[in-house]
């Protein structure tokens, strides 16, 4: 069952964060003063704010809308919304001068704060629609390259012992091999940090010519990525500086992992949950 009464146009920040890099040269100029100055931006008009990043009042418009909101009027109360309720957890910038005790304070409350995060950008509809997607597949190719290999070989290996027969590939060759040959009964499941790896982007396209249902795993909700896939899982990320680049997205790539196995596991037909429970018992956990 979906979250009741989501607000649909929650996380203003979050989405922002995770779509600058897709934003063009204009939009980002709207973004850097919105992510700089949040307060100003609550406060000001669209004209004020076109003024202070050099754009026209158009741009402004049109920043709004690709980030998912009707208007400049519903991003600024969005906005606001996030202002007057900040995280539990505030983290800063790693600094050289950090005990390690504040070290270690800081990147645990990045942590947190990238998964309240992931949970106010997650679609529930989303993940119940995967979900599904997964159960009537004929089988799941989950992959990842960099970073995200290890998490789509997690995934691959866990719908595995679910008795799904799902497959994880890190390597280029492979996937784009394992699309090239998949077909309408299949899923694909790409995890990737960007959205913009070439190699994840050209086997998704290839996996999409073969009639293959794409689930795209992201931290950017505007990427090529999100564009040719059939269904967005949305993570976020806040990196708690370069020490610990891409870490955090790691983590949450890996929470929405979870969230769409144990609802893929909550939905297994009783047969395939006590065969599930008869290989538990026999492989131990590890």
């Amino acid at each position: 069952m979906d979250a009741p009464n989501r607000d649909p146009q929650a996380g203003a920040l979050i989405r922002l964060r995770g779509s600058y890099p897709s934003l063009k040269s204009a939009l980002q100029k709207v973004a850097n003063v919105i992510l700089q100055q949040p307060e100003m931006a609550v406060y000001a008009s669209v004209n004020e704010v076109a003024a202070a990043a050099g754009v026209s009042e158009a741009t402004v418009m049109r920043f709004c809308r690709i980030l998912g909101f009707k208007g400049f009027q519903d991003f600024k109360i969005a906005l606001a919304r996030e202002m007057v309720t900040p995280s539990q957890f505030p983290q800063g910038d790693l600094k050289a001068e950090d005990d390690p005790a504040t070290i270690v304070r800081k990147v645990l409350q990045a942590g947190v704060a990238a998964l309240q995060d992931t949970m106010e950008v997650l679609e529930p509809k989303a993940v119940r629609q995967a979900a599904e997607a997964l159960l009537k597949a004929r089988q799941i190719l989950v992959i990842g390259v960099g970073d995200s290999g290890p998490v789509a070989t997690y995934a691959a290996n866990r719908l595995f012992l679910m008795g799904l027969k799902a497959y994880g590939f890190a390597d280029a060759y492979q996937m784009m091999q394992a699309a090239a040959t998949s077909g309408r009964e299949d899923v694909l499941v790409v995890v990737s940090r960007s959205g913009r790896c070439r190699e994840l982007v050209e086997t998704t396209h290839l996996a999409k010519k073969a009639g293959t249902r794409v689930i795209a795993v992201t931290n950017n909700a505007l990427s090529p990525l999100s564009r040719t896939a059939d269904l967005v899982l949305v993570a976020a990320s806040r990196e708690a500086g370069e020490q610990q680049d891409g870490l955090i997205s790691f983590l949450c790539q890996a929470a929405v992992l979870d969230c769409l196995i144990t609802l893929t596991l909550m939905t297994l037909p009783a047969e395939a949950k006590e065969k599930l429970a008869g290989i538990s018992k026999i492989i131990p956990q590890v």
